[in-house]
């Protein structure tokens, strides 16, 4: 049975108003290398119509994923990974290589994921996977080539039920949600049965390398242990692994420029602080120093968020320093994109900044609300801000409408910062994107941000260079001298 529909050619026209490119899949299997400037491999594809040409670098990722069964797509955000997928798909299709496709992401990311579907594979008919629908993905029977599940009802349909579905390929997108091998969402993902296994992830190490063993246990079971020296792991995953850095890629981007904006508590915020810092230790006790690092990370958590604004008089130094930069956005008329990873901050921010044109983002927000907020953002002229929360948004948005990027606490992992900063800086950019990161200095937030940047080298030691530096994770040990307090350790 042939599950192929007829292209759309006014939704492809819409998205390519300069023409249609057309592919030859049959040259396509017959090129042996490409490389990032290779031109000449658009001439010769002739097979599939699409919106636009993809890009040198974007080719040679189509290649990689249409030739490998068990593949880690890794490049930097912002370089269109989900259109490599998606064009690596349809040559599969045309080929009658495969039929049915599962593709797994964040629930936030569904219409993306929608939208681009609809753009560069207007002939596949793609269903989401409702929450509305009882017997959804294991049991789904509708001849329908390419089916897209949050993560969460992957881990609710798997575990309660026997798999009866089986596709040819399963993509995880922002795959870094399965890190944790031990989770029912890595296993619930591990247990779909699928011939092929492709994921998609700017991060294949967020904390530690663990996270790599976890996304190859899916991609390809067994092929990576713990215990594996750097240079094995390399070794080992070369033929199966593909990452591009952006700022290798991406030349004509305009740079980023990053800016630490130090600043002192306001005497209001210093006392709130005080009190708690002084205390430390007797707070410390009531959990038991030794109990574990949920109370260590509760009391962090009460000092970041009075680095943030003090809750009995609104006094916040940082608010002070945000004002500034968005009475300079007045004239020039850009857009904002201000992250914090509490959404208390945001929701109290929100009311703080009534004169200036804004939306919120954050997870607890339904999907109806965050694309109407996405939209608002989007379409909208500027000066215009969307107050957005790291863990909801630091993943699959494309937000090249801004230009100026905030980050107003300082995430755990520079990773998810890294992503945040990405929502700005990727293909469509036009400006310079400037990134402004708020630190209270002589708090926690400025022994947190020494701690960041060794964290660093656990991303480039694994995945950018395998033979240097040492690996440093954020420990219970590391809890202890944030709050200058004893380890037991």
């Amino acid at each position: 049975m042939e599950y192929m529909f007829p292209i759309s050619l006014r939704t492809l026209e819409k998205h390519s108003p300069d023409g249609l490119l057309r592919l030859e899949t049959e040259e396509f299997e017959n090129e042996i290398s490409l490389t990032m400037n290779d031109s000449s491999l658009k001439a010769k594809l002739d097979s599939l119509e699409l919106p636009g040409a993809p890009r040198g670098y974007q080719l040679e990722g189509i290649k990689f994923l249409s030739e490998s069964p068990n593949a880690l797509l890794a490049d930097g955000m912002g370089l269109g990974k989900t259109i490599q997928c998606i064009l690596a798909l349809r040559i599969l299709f045309s080929q009658g290589t495969i039929r049915r496709v599962l593709i797994v992401v964040p629930a936030s990311l569904k219409r993306n994921w929608s939208d681009e579907l609809s753009a560069w594979a207007g002939n596949l008919y793609c269903r989401d996977v409702g929450d509305k629908q009882r017997d959804r993905l294991v049991n789904y029977r509708l001849p329908i080539p390419v089916l897209f599940a949050s993560y969460e009802q992957v881990r609710m349909d798997v575990m309660a039920n026997r798999v009866h579905n089986k596709f040819d390929v399963v993509i995880l997108d922002e795959a870094q949600r399965i890190k944790n091998k031990n989770s029912t969402t890595s296993l619930a993902c591990r247990l779909i049965r699928r011939d092929w296994s492709w994921a998609l992830t700017g991060t294949p190490i967020e904390n530690k390398t663990s996270d790599l063993v976890a996304l190859f246990s899916f991609c390809y079971s067994g092929l990576l242990e713990e215990h594996f020296t750097r240079m094995e792991m390399h070794k080992r995953i070369q033929p199966f692994f593909l990452r591009r850095k952006t700022i290798e890629v991406l030349t004509e981007l305009p740079p980023i420029q990053i800016q630490d904006i130090p600043l002192d508590l306001t005497r209001t915020q210093q006392v709130a602080y005080d009190a708690v810092w002084e205390n430390r230790e007797a707070l410390a006790a009531e959990g038991g120093v030794s109990s574990g690092s949920a109370n260590l990370l509760a009391m962090i958590t009460s000092l970041k968020q009075i680095c943030n604004y003090d809750q009995n008089s609104d006094s916040s130094c940082k608010l002070e320093a945000l004002r500034l930069i968005l009475e300079n956005l007045d004239e020039s008329g850009e857009k904002v994109l201000i992250f914090s990873q509490y959404v208390q901050t945001l929701n109290w921010l929100s009311n703080q900044l009534r004169d200036f044109p804004h939306d919120l983002f954050h997870g607890g927000m339904n999907n109806f609300e965050k694309d109407q907020a996405i939209d608002k953002f989007k379409s909208l002229p500027g000066p215009r801000g969307l107050l957005i929360s790291l863990k909801a948004g630091g993943v699959g948005l494309n937000l090249q409408e801004a230009s100026v990027v905030i980050l107003f606490d300082r995430w755990w992992n520079p990773a998810i910062e890294n992503q945040a900063i990405a929502r700005a800086h990727r293909m469509g950019q036009k400006l310079p994107v400037h990134v402004y990161r708020f630190e209270v200095i002589n708090t926690v937030e400025e022994r947190i941000s020494r701690i960041l940047e060794g964290k660093e080298v656990i991303f480039e030691e694994y995945v950018e260079n395998a033979q240097n530096a040492e690996v440093k994770t954020f420990n219970n040990n590391e809890l202890f001298n944030i709050l200058d307090l004893s380890s037991s350790e």
